[in-house]
């Protein structure tokens, strides 16, 4: 009949649909708050360790009697952070990962080999040779690692409020400094893409990067980058849905 309401083709979703989907519920998002991170919050677990580590190390305990043997808490300390700072120095992309994991592999292969066919014992002279050195670490070493990094940790937290990116139903918004200086981009025909540039980065923090490009104006096409998002999954699907319900309502008004 005419007086009934047009219903929308297969596959098409109404505005209000779309809208009710970006925003998980009856009240629609009306802007998402996009925070990159400083590199640093990548150490929560060596400032997660540290803390362990000062009670099993006997912090807190009157006679001062470690829970753990020192030694023993001094190298794994130190294989974590040796692992935890590789973060840092190295972008471990897909290639690069499988090329390390392979590298790795074919070192301790050899070594295995020469084992065999050597009179030495190479690993356990290799054993023998760490266990030797003692790291008999104090708690209060631990302690006051665990200390500079949760300051450090919210210093970080602290700079994303003063650098970050606001997507609104309009434009695409950045802003940084103290001072609070920002800059617009058109969210018109606006795309978005995705990238894991580090498995290791991925796995601590969820994080990644996003790409805006906008579709309109002086910076058409141009890469806005945003790096190290905490989970940049679930973000980008939530900012492709909003930039969906952009679309949606631009087609509708016209």
């Amino acid at each position: 009949m005419s007086g009934e309401p047009a219903k929308p083709a297969s596959g098409e979703i109404t505005v209000a649909e779309a809208k009710k989907k970006t925003g998980g519920s009856a009240k629609p998002l009306d802007k998402i708050v996009i925070h990159p991170f400083p590199k640093v919050v990548l150490l929560w677990p060596v400032m997660l360790c540290s803390l362990v580590f000062f009670f099993l190390g006997g912090g807190l305990s009157e006679t001062g009697e470690a829970v753990v043997d020192r030694s023993a808490l001094g190298w794994w300390w130190i294989v974590l952070f040796f692992f935890n700072m590789m973060v840092h120095t190295f972008d471990f992309g897909r290639n690069n990962f499988i090329a390390t994991i392979a590298v790795i592999g074919a070192g301790l292969l050899g070594l295995w080999v020469w084992d065999l066919q050597s009179d030495i014992a190479v690993y356990g002279s290799i054993y023998d040779f760490f266990a030797k050195q003692e790291l008999n670490m104090h708690p209060n070493f631990y302690a006051m690692i665990a200390a500079v990094l949760a300051v450090l940790m919210l210093m970080a937290f602290v700079t994303t409020r003063f650098n970050y990116w606001v997507l609104s139903m309009n434009q695409l918004t950045h802003k940084h400094g103290i001072l609070g200086d920002e800059r617009h981009y058109a969210t018109l025909n606006m795309a978005v893409e995705k990238e894991i540039p580090d498995i290791f980065e991925y796995i601590l923090f969820g994080s990644g990067r996003l790409i805006f490009k906008p579709g309109v104006g002086a910076d058409a096409h141009k890469a806005l980058v945003v790096d190290n998002v905490f989970r940049v999954n679930k973000l980008e699907k939530t900012v492709k849905e909003f930039l969906g319900v952009i679309k949606v309502d631009e087609d509708r008004s016209r």
